[in-house]
């Protein structure tokens, strides 16, 4: 487990204001509160973080940054503000800037659609942190057995993804398969010497954290918006 009284770490919250499939998506408001509001929170009650980044080029999404002492605005230039920029770009170019490197051992990125992911996630995430670890990136069981994948070439003529391919082989039953997962969103953290180094979270040796399937709803469009307001109405996801 980190020493919190040796190590200073930075969080990142990418939030643009720009959103095709849902316009103002990181400022549209679950259960009355904004959708980037619940990864700030998170972050704050981790208690995790020496600073945390709110990024954006939209000057409302920055304003949230005075609802909170801990968070610091941080404007988004405007060429990582386009809507094919990845936001591993983000976090490259702000795990070059000198400042940072000189004050900071760990750079964490948290993306605010990912609204269920709680502080004690953030927390965990820190434990499996060694020496001996690059990094630690939240996952989620897919919600299908990826193993039972297909794939159309042309003409509609179906072509298996894996090989042995269970549909074939008649065994289909999903408790049969290994577990696959995917990345949730809910965080990705790593030393920064090691970022510097593999410019990415998923290079190195690499330590996942298992959360549920409701914790790891990402919001991209309204039904999921609505999903996830649904699971709060019904008491399905309990936020502390």
């Amino acid at each position: 487990m980190i020493n919190k009284k040796q190590i200073k770490s930075l969080a990142i919250i990418p939030a643009r204001g720009g959103s095709k499939r849902l316009p103002k998506k990181n400022i549209q408001l679950l259960n009355n509160k904004p959708l980037v509001s619940y990864t700030i929170e998170a972050a704050i009650k981790s208690n995790c973080f020496d600073e945390i980044l709110l990024s954006s080029d939209d000057s409302e999404i920055l304003a949230l940054a005075d609802d909170y002492n801990e968070i610091s605005p941080h404007k988004r230039p405007e060429r990582l503000s386009g809507d094919k920029i990845k936001v591993l770009e983000l976090v490259c170019e702000i795990a070059e800037n000198q400042e940072y490197q000189q004050k900071y051992d760990v750079i964490a990125l948290l993306l605010p659609t990912a609204p269920f992911r709680q502080a004690r996630d953030i927390q965990a995430g820190f434990e499996n942190l060694t020496s001996e670890i690059d990094s630690v990136v939240s996952i989620t069981p897919y919600e299908f057995p990826p193993q039972l994948s297909v794939t159309l070439e042309e003409d509609n003529f179906i072509k298996p993804v894996f090989e042995p391919c269970p549909l074939m082989t008649g065994n289909t039953r999903s408790q049969d398969q290994t577990p696959i997962y995917r990345p949730n969103g809910g965080f990705y953290i790593s030393w920064w010497k090691s970022f510097l180094v593999n410019r990415n979270y998923w290079r190195g040796k690499v330590k996942g954290h298992v959360m549920s399937r409701i914790a790891s709803i990402d919001i991209d469009t309204q039904d999921d918006l609505d999903y996830a307001q649904f699971l709060l109405d019904n008491g399905k996801i309990n936020i502390k």
